[in-house]
């Protein structure tokens, strides 16, 4: 059932784009045979953007020159993340770690 409904939805999205079609920026506006369809492609900023600029020197409270979990605040993207950008696994970020995340 799942699979029909899925193939009858492209179906009046495909037809109806070739009857008539504005695109505006990441906005389509097309006329499908069962009425007006708008699609809207658009990713919200982040409301995080900022800490992806965020540097081992800002982070780094005890100024050894690297970044520990315990010095990341819990509502920074990189909290987050922390496994992922430390790439030699050793619980250390260093800067240019920190650079390869941006």
């Amino acid at each position: 059932m799942k699979t029909l409904l899925s193939l009858a939805l492209l179906g009046t999205l495909s037809a109806g784009a070739a009857v008539a079609q504005q695109t505006t920026g990441a906005r389509v506006d097309f006329e499908a045979s069962t009425g007006p369809v708008t699609v809207q492609s658009v990713q919200p900023p982040l409301p995080n953007a900022s800490d992806y600029d965020a540097t081992v020197a800002q982070l780094d409270k005890n100024g050894d020159g690297v970044v520990v979990r315990s010095e990341v605040p819990e509502t920074h993207a990189l909290a987050s993340e922390f496994r992922l950008v430390d790439t030699d696994r050793n619980g250390r970020i260093t800067d240019a770690e920190l650079a390869s995340w941006k």
